[in-house]
């Protein structure tokens, strides 16, 4: 398997560059679809894409983190992304049930303390063990 990159999705369609050749074309990708693995067509690589259809760039991160609840419970999530907007984590199945949308939650980070400096958040989606939240401003 060939390396991982990030592409900007939009109106369903991206532009794959392979990463050994540098071939393009246009590729779509249906709706809801988060990663796929694409073959160059000019030399065979396969590159692993993840797809990013938001508006304001997203920065891939992995680390744990530890999150804290309004109402006192702490809880260790792993942190898959990071934009300007918000954050993006995945919980463990044994604590899905504690999170809700809306909730005031906050964020923070041992091994890099600047990297969640800014407060408080609130939980604007969950799908399965996936959560997104927004900084609170």
């Amino acid at each position: 398997m060939g390396k991982t990159k990030i592409f900007r999705v939009e109106n369903g369609r991206m532009l794959f560059k392979c990463h050994m050749c540098q071939g393009k074309r246009m590729v779509t990708i249906a709706p809801g679809v988060r990663t796929r693995s694409l073959r160059c067509s000019k030399c065979g690589e396969s590159t692993r894409c993840i797809f990013n259809r938001r508006q304001t760039p997203r920065e891939s991160q992995c680390g744990t983190v530890l999150l804290q609840t309004s109402d006192g419970r702490e809880l260790i999530v792993d942190l898959t992304d990071i934009s300007p907007k918000g954050v993006g984590f995945d919980l463990s199945i044994r604590d899905i049930n504690k999170l809700t949308v809306g909730r005031d939650v906050q964020l923070k980070c041992t091994w890099n303390p600047q990297l969640l400096s800014h407060g408080r958040y609130i939980v604007r989606s969950m799908k399965g063990q996936r959560v997104g939240v927004e900084r609170h401003t």
